[in-house]
């Protein structure tokens, strides 16, 4: 492991960028229906009242949609800024743009 990822939690286990809100791509996600929400014209993976997405086993803090989470999930990088600043507890919106971002 690199030491400049030491001073964060393993990911398996975290969950806690499953607590920011997650815009689906049309076209390019494919999760379970029950498990989006439209809101304001845009599709959403829906959370709970805590703020935690529908996919995360609040047990074992991982996805119980692995294979099938949205591609903003799947870019999100250990480490990056925002990994960090969600690990500090800023939470926000969670989109592609977002997760490129240095």
């Amino acid at each position: 492991m690199s030491l400049l990822l030491d001073d964060l939690p393993p990911c398996v286990g975290c969950g806690r960028c499953c607590r920011l809100v997650v815009e689906l791509t049309a076209g390019t996600d494919d999760v379970p229906a029950h498990m989006v929400v439209e809101y304001g014209g845009g599709r959403f993976m829906d959370q709970r009242g805590d703020g935690a997405c529908v996919a995360l086993d609040l047990a074992t803090k991982s996805c119980t949609i692995y294979d099938r989470r949205p591609q903003t999930c799947r870019t999100f990088k250990r480490g990056g800024a925002l990994c960090r600043q969600t690990v500090a507890g800023q939470f926000g919106q969670f989109s592609a743009s977002a997760v490129l971002t240095p």
